[in-house]
């Protein structure tokens, strides 16, 4: 996952290197990604301890015409109504088990505003 938070040579915290007039968008958007890890009620501490590489798998927007979605782990395609598999409350992938990661380009890309 792309760090929101970054620290200024200084020590400040700044998220995302955005200029004040933006601060308000950049807010909402890394207060949108806590909430979303504080409603899996996981713990940084147990987070870590899960942090094996096999337990995770991306998925990509493989047809945006119809919002088909592919698991790199196990080649699942998913078609969603609407938005991506985060957006529609997916953590595992429902076929292969493993937890879900966007690609960077792809977080972006469908988030909604």
């Amino acid at each position: 996952m792309n760090r929101i938070t970054k620290r200024t040579p200084d020590g400040r915290l700044s998220i995302g290197g955005t200029s004040w007039e933006d601060i308000t968008a950049a807010l909402r958007k890394a207060l949108r990604r806590l909430a979303e890890y504080e409603e899996t009620g996981l713990t940084p501490a147990l987070v870590c301890s899960m942090a094996d590489e096999s337990d995770f798998t991306a998925w990509t927007c493989e047809d945006e015409q119809n919002n088909v979605w592919m698991c790199a782990g196990c080649g699942a395609l998913h078609r969603f109504e609407a938005d991506g598999p985060m957006e529609n409350g997916f953590v595992c992938c429902p076929y292969c088990g493993k937890f879900i990661i966007l690609q960077p380009d792809e977080e972006e890309t469908h988030e909604p505003a």
